[in-house]
Parts: C-alpha cells; structure tokens; sequence
C-alpha cells in the first residue's frame, strides 16, 4: 500500500500582491514616474539641443547662401550692363563699320570716276600733244636736212666767209648751192630761193665732222625738187632728210623696217603727210 505524500500547498491570502502587481504598483508609483519623466525630459532636451544647434547652422549657411546669391545677383547685374555696354558700342561699331562701307563705296566710285577722267585727260593731251606735233611737222615742211657736205673754211673774206682762229663762218647758201649742182644735178639750181640756211650747232675745228646744214626753202615746189633727187645719194656717204619733230622721227624710225619690207616686196609703202608718224601700206594705214 503506496500512500502519496502531500504536496506543500503555496497558499497565498488574497491580501497578498502578485510580482506582477509588485512590479505594476512600483512603476506606478510617483517617485518612479517622476523619474522616467526626468530621463525622458533630459534626452528630448539635448535632441532638442542639437535640433536648435543645427537649425542655427542651417540658418547660417542659409545667410552666407544668402549672401552668397546677393553677390552673385550683383556680379550677374554687372555682367549684364557689360554686355548691354558691349552690345551699344557693337552697335556703335556696325553702324561705324556701315558707315564706312558706304564711304568706301563712295570713295571707289570718286575713284573710278577719277581714273575714268584721268585717263581721258590723258587722251586728250596725248592727242593734242600729237596734234601739236603735226602742226610743228607742218611748220617745217619747207624745210630739208643734209649730213656729209664737207665744211669749208677761207683765210679770208671771201663770198661772205670769214675765218677766225680754227672756227669758221661760211657761205653755206653758196655751199648748198653747189651741192645741188653737183651731186644732185639740179642746173638751174642758183633758181632756187630760201628763206634760211644755216648749219646746226657750234663750229668744229677743221678735222671735225661736218656739221649738219638745215634749209628752209621759199617755196614748197622746190623742196619737194630736191626731196626727189635723194635717190641720187645712195652709197655716196651724203644723207638728206625732212626736218621732222623729235618724236615723230623716233616713231619713224620704229616703222622703217615695215616700210622697207614692203618696198621690197613691191608694195606703195610711205609716210602720211598730215600725220607724218603715220605708215600707209597699199593705201592702208598700219598701226605700230
């Protein structure tokens, strides 16, 4: 027979609390909930601390951005007047630079006008200067040139030579006369009259060259004479030509070889005798 031993029994009286309400009344009681209330008050106090504490940094940072904008704006302001001031003087500039254009066109067209005017001026002088030419070539038309006539020189008066020292004055007409008579086979040529006849430039010693005489005849007719017998004075070391302008000599001269060229190959080839510079070849004027 097994008997089963009792069991100590926890009899707790219903005045007695529980742990749990042990614990429960305890928090609840006002020294702990002061407590709690302590802890809690000091730990939002220093959060709030450093809420406030970074508030005021962020209001800082918020002035110096402030700040910093301002100066910004400002800068942008001044920037923005440079470009205005950039923009008026580059306005400036363009209507300068328009203006300029304009002038220049207008210079170029005063220009061109003017090379247009000078360049016709030029022609006109050219031509009147040729014109003059051909009116010098006119006024001597009487005249005629001759190279190689020996000069001669007298030890006394005689037929209106007079020597004097190594230099001498002498009867050129009488010369020119002779000269006519002799080379070139005029016989009645005492007939012929000048107007003037002389030799050209200043009087040599006797073993210079000869002097060239220059004859301006009375009447036309008889220059023209003489002019035909030159053909005469070939390879005779006598020359005789027309006195003729300087220039127009030098164009002449420019033209020979056309003029004999043609000649050779039996063509009418000669100088005009209004414009004497002139080439006519077949009846054709031929340019230089």
């Amino acid at each position: 027979l097994f008997i089963t031993p009792k069991r100590k029994s926890s009899y707790r009286s219903d005045s007695e609390p529980s742990p749990e309400d042990k614990r429960l009344k305890e928090s609840n009681s006002p020294a702990k909930i002061s407590c709690d209330e302590d802890e809690v008050m000091e730990a939002l106090g220093s959060k709030i601390d450093l809420v406030l504490s970074k508030l005021s940094n962020l209001e800082t940072k918020m002035e110096e951005l402030n700040a910093a904008v301002k100066g910004l704006q400002s800068k942008v302001t001044s920037l923005e007047r440079e470009v205005d001031s950039v923009k008026t003087k580059q306005k400036t500039l363009d209507e300068y630079f328009t203006s300029m254009e304009q002038s220049s066109v207008f210079v170029d067209e005063q220009v061109q006008d003017l090379i247009a005017k000078t360049n016709k001026n030029n022609d006109d002088v050219s031509d009147t200067r040729r014109k003059l030419l051909y009116l010098e070539a006119y006024s001597r038309r009487e005249n005629l040139k001759f190279e190689g006539i020996p000069e001669t020189f007298a030890s006394s008066e005689e037929d209106g030579a007079i020597q004097r020292g190594d230099v001498s004055t002498e009867n050129t007409k009488a010369v020119l006369t002779d000269f006519f008579e002799r080379v070139l086979g005029i016989e009645d040529a005492k007939n012929i009259e000048f107007q003037r006849v002389h030799r050209m430039g200043k009087p040599r010693k006797e073993n210079g060259r000869e002097r060239i005489i220059i004859v301006r005849f009375l009447r036309f007719s008889d220059r023209e004479r003489v002019l035909k017998c030159g053909r005469k004075l070939k390879e005779t070391g006598y020359k005789m030509y027309e006195d003729l302008p300087k220039e127009i000599h030098e164009m002449r001269k420019l033209q020979m070889e056309k003029l004999k060229n043609a000649r050779k190959d039996g063509k009418r080839a000669y100088f005009s005798r209004s414009e004497p510079d002139k080439l006519y070849i077949n009846g054709k004027y031929v340019k230089m």
